[in-house]
């Protein structure tokens, strides 16, 4: 299967605990092309978010709209580390201009170190579901702050995706080989729409992105993705490593 690895368009956040933060971005030509990549053991592995104020619920097709979002395809489709297919991990349609689709808050057993965190999202409709939008906050204090720890954004505002890709795995990192944050208790993921029902990826945000500082010169996006896995791991993803070829170069933004 082809896969094309996409250094994409991150606006990016520094923290206390993480000096530069970088991301990549990996395409794959089918929902389960990417999923040889998903951590079969994480520190978020099995764990069940809060949804948190704010949070958009789930898409009417996805069976967790009905059933709740204990229903696997609703929060237990995050961090099974299968992968997934079909409607799981399908979130809400027109959050609002700026506004996050679903907002999750995970508590972590233990004060930890992290090195890499993968988002992976998909459809098996090969649409602009496939693109991913997050700001992660973290905390080391077992939540009593947060601090914006990254925001990354899959690809480069106006990407069309019509039938070329179903699944999308973002890896987040420091670019340096360092720590993305040190002795964390918690994480925030808030998860953006990213299409305008025409396979283009498009920002949250309508006029200037208050993350990147640019205006796409596109409406806000209204369609949200489908998540089908959150790996939070020891070590940076095999996508870091040398050797991999970059077939589509699109761009990597940092900001101090």
């Amino acid at each position: 299967m082809r896969k094309v690895l996409i250094v994409a368009l991150a606006a990016l956040i520094t923290s206390p605990a993480a000096a530069a933060v970088t991301s990549k971005t990996l395409h794959g030509a089918l929902g389960g092309s990417l999923n040889s990549y998903l951590a079969a053991s994480d520190y978020l592995s099995g764990l069940i978010p809060t949804e948190l104020p704010g949070d958009n619920g789930w898409h009417p097709a996805n069976p967790a709209a009905s059933n709740g979002s204990l229903d696997p395809a609703g929060l237990p489709a995050f961090t099974n580390d299968s992968g997934e297919s079909g409607l799981a991990g399908l979130l809400n349609d027109f959050p609002g201009a700026g506004l996050p689709t679903k907002i999750v808050q995970y508590d972590l057993a233990n004060p930890t170190d992290i090195r890499a965190i993968r988002i992976l999202t998909g459809n098996d409709g090969l649409d602009g579901r496939v693109f991913a939008t997050t700001l992660i906050e973290v905390s080391t204090d077992n939540g009593s702050n947060f601090t914006d720890l990254a925001y990354v954004e899959s690809d480069l505002p106006g990407t069309i995706n019509s039938g070329q890709w179903g699944s999308t795995l973002v890896t987040v990192t420091d670019d340096a080989g360092g720590y993305l944050a040190t002795g964390a208790t918690n994480l925030i993921f808030n998860f953006y729409a990213v299409d305008n029902t025409g396979g283009e990826y498009r920002d949250p945000f309508d006029g200037v992105n208050p993350y990147t500082g640019v205006d796409d010169g596109l409406t806000a996006a209204i369609v949200a993705p489908l998540v089908w896995e959150i790996d939070v791991v020891p070590e940076p993803t095999a996508l870091g490593l040398a050797g991999i070829a970059l077939i589509g170069l699109a761009a990597a933004r940092r900001r101090a």
